[in-house]
């Protein structure tokens, strides 16, 4: 019985009121700056008939243990305890009436520190439905204290070319900790290091390294420092101090006899500026009618032929002492000058030139191009569109072929001239040496005449197959000439030649 009892206790308890909707409500997650104000939402959502609230009690989770913060008791009223009576307090003016209401007990801190990071717990103490409690995650912030500045008091360049850290940027004291980066014209390394500090803060250095160099001077670093999204930026321009760099002007090539009014310069690019400066000459002394006013070295008087030699002047400043010359020649008689102006529409006018030759140029090479492309075009055109000429005499020497048209009587006898004039006179053509392949070194002898072809025959550009081994042929009657020659018999043609 007892533990039938003990049940239903434990139902009524727990299970009832879950069914019948009490419960605390509270945020997850809330989080503030250092020295900012906070609110920790803490709201008891009654059910109908509404439970009766005996107390609201804050407690803050510490290593696993629970400490008091702040109490509300409908009988006793408010209390906060020690450590946070000046920097917490109940939201809800309801609370702190004579009669309270406690459904709404939420608690505000101020001057937030980076102690009050922790969880803490609302709980309410009801009857008879028992304890309700929530829990809500506080996270402190604190902002970094960004600072920039030179790595050094002085920073020097040197010969030896040595990278160097030139900027710092720091990002101080932050929970969570910062992130850097630099933005720069010039080119150079970034190392960082990140620090963590006994209160739980971060700090955050980082430096940028480079070679200093006259061409460094006076550039502009950016340091960006982010922080949960903001944005922090600072700026410093390097200093750096080198040796001068010194150029001596003032000779224009053109000093001539009785001139007058002429002097020299001297030019120095250093930091710090230049202190000192000394003329002298090579090979030589300073001619007596100079005068010498800081880095100015004029003559006096109309120019003579004792100007001539080569000026140095050197330039000294804390980093050191820099050297430049210049040699001085003197004419007779003043140099042609040639105005800007001049020079100017000479060269636009060879400009001008370069152009136009080059489109010339330009203009030769395509048109050359085309003339190939249409020759080239033609010729194969050409080529493929007439036909292919057959000699007369190519289709009889090959034998075995039959060919719709024969060489007519006068190609025909021509080719047998070509192939047989051994003894023939003139206007005859002489016997081929070598003999032609296809006919035989010793012709038949023509014992057996029978008449020839006659001409008729010929004619109808056709042979007919012989009925006999050996054929007579007649050489046809040249105006001016016998046939046969005088002393020449009929000439029988082998019977190969005949298909």
């Amino acid at each position: 019985m007892e533990q039938a009892g003990l049940w239903i206790f434990l139902i009524t308890t727990c299970v009832i009121p879950e069914i019948n909707g009490q419960r605390v409500d509270m945020d997850d997650e809330k989080s503030g700056y250092v020295g900012s104000k906070v609110d920790l939402r803490c709201r008891f959502i009654n059910s109908s008939p509404p439970v009766k609230i005996s107390q609201v009690t804050w407690q803050k989770l510490v290593n696993g243990s629970k400490q008091n913060v702040a109490i509300a008791n409908p009988s006793l009223g408010v209390s906060v305890a020690p450590p946070y009576r000046d920097r917490v307090a109940f939201k809800s003016g309801a609370v702190r009436r004579r009669t309270p209401t406690l459904e709404d007990t939420t608690i505000m801190f101020s001057s937030l520190r980076l102690s009050d990071e922790a969880s803490y717990i609302c709980e309410y103490t009801t009857f008879p439905a028992g304890n309700r409690e929530n829990t809500v995650n506080l996270t402190v912030f604190v902002r970094p204290t960004t600072q920039m500045s030179l790595s050094a008091p002085t920073l020097v360049a040197r010969s030896t070319n040595i990278k160097t850290p030139v900027a710092t940027c720091i990002s101080a004291n932050g929970k969570p900790a910062g992130t850097i980066r630099w933005e720069a014209k010039v080119p150079g390394e970034v190392t960082s290091r990140e620090y963590r500090n006994s209160d739980g803060t971060f700090t955050v250095q980082s430096d940028y390294i480079l070679v200093p160099t006259r061409e460094t001077h006076k550039e502009t670093l950016t340091c960006v420092t982010t922080y949960n999204e903001e944005v922090y930026t600072d700026s410093v321009t390097l200093d750096i101090q080198y040796e001068p760099e010194v150029a001596v002007e003032g000779f224009d090539g053109n000093w001539y006899l009785n001139r007058d009014n002429v002097q020299l310069s001297c030019q120095a690019d250093a930091n710090p500026a230049p202190s000192l400066y000394q003329w002298r000459m090579i090979n030589g002394s300073i001619p007596s009618n100079t005068e010498i006013s800081d880095n100015v070295l004029r003559f006096k008087g109309p120019v003579t032929y004792e100007l001539q030699g080569t000026y140095v002047c050197d330039a000294t400043n804390s980093i050191g002492t820099r050297s430049a010359s210049v040699e001085v020649s003197v004419t007779e008689k003043p140099l042609p000058q040639i105005a800007t102006s001049d020079v100017v529409s000479v060269v636009a006018l060879l400009l001008a030139a370069g152009v136009l030759i080059g489109i010339t140029i330009t203009v030769l090479v395509l048109k050359i191009r085309t003339r190939k492309d249409k020759s080239s075009t033609g010729s194969q055109s050409t080529t493929l569109s007439q036909p292919i000429k057959k000699r007369p005499g190519d289709d009889i020497q090959h034998s075995g072929r039959f060919y719709e048209e024969l060489p007519n009587t006068a190609d025909y006898v021509s080719y047998r001239l070509a192939c047989n004039k051994e003894d023939y006179p003139e206007p005859y053509s002489p016997p081929i040496n070598p003999p032609l392949s296809f006919l035989p070194q010793h012709p038949y002898p023509s014992t057996h005449t029978i008449p020839a072809t006659s001409s008729s025959t010929l004619s109808n550009n056709s042979f007919g197959p012989p009925s006999h081994t050996a054929t007579i042929f007649k050489y046809p009657s040249v105006p001016g000439m016998s046939s046969p020659p005088p002393g020449m018999a009929s000439y029988t043609f082998p019977k190969e030649q005949y298909v």
